[in-house]
């Protein structure tokens, strides 16, 4: 069994769980940002949700596995240490360590979004803000320490995903103001 797994092609399948976890973490914050604009049908509404946690929760565990396969690496092996220890990693500690917080954030989102109902509200949407500092972290981590950063649909991909997701974050922020007036107004 130890050699079976040994041969197998980890630096790719590294970097291929990488760069999916990625994709997912940023369709899940594209999504996310995209269900909270207002004039959304509930069916749709429903919908988005529904897709916002599937990429979340996909990505978050696809994160998982990139860094889990670190640890059977032949090439560039990292420890349990060194993976769950953010800056512990002898090689490029930095980018790495960000890459550690990016997972934590991951983690620690999806877990308080499960328990939402038992948290203050201001608290679990100060927790869910973290995505947005979550998903630079991640990319940078992704270009970074990326081996495959200067292939030019990688690094298209990373400029197009910040793109979007920089572009909603504007939109929703103008849109903002008008959603929780209305909302407010229809609390009291």
């Amino acid at each position: 069994m130890t050699e079976w797994i040994l041969q197998l092609p980890t630096w790719e399948m590294i970097r291929f769980f990488g760069l999916l976890s990625y994709f997912m973490l940023f369709a899940g914050v594209a999504i996310g940002i995209s269900y909270s604009f207002p004039g959304w049908a509930p069916k749709t509404k429903g919908k988005l949700y529904r897709m916002h946690e599937a990429a979340s929760v996909s990505g978050m565990f696809l994160g998982v596995f990139h860094a889990m396969l670190l640890v059977i690496d032949t090439y560039m092996p990292f420890s349990w240490h060194e993976i769950l220890l953010p800056f512990a990693a002898s090689h490029a500690p930095v980018i790495n360590g960000l890459g550690t917080i990016a997972a934590y954030g991951m983690v620690i989102i999806i877990l308080t979004t499960d328990l939402r109902n038992k948290l203050n509200r201001k608290v679990w949407r100060l927790i869910h803000f973290a995505s947005y500092p979550t998903f630079v972290l991640a990319l940078v981590h992704g270009i970074s320490g990326g081996t495959d950063t200067k292939v030019g649909w990688i690094f298209l991909s990373y400029v197009l995903t910040f793109a979007v997701v920089t572009i909603l974050s504007i939109a929703r922020a103008f849109l903002g103001g008008k959603r929780s007036l209305a909302h407010s107004a229809g609390r009291r």
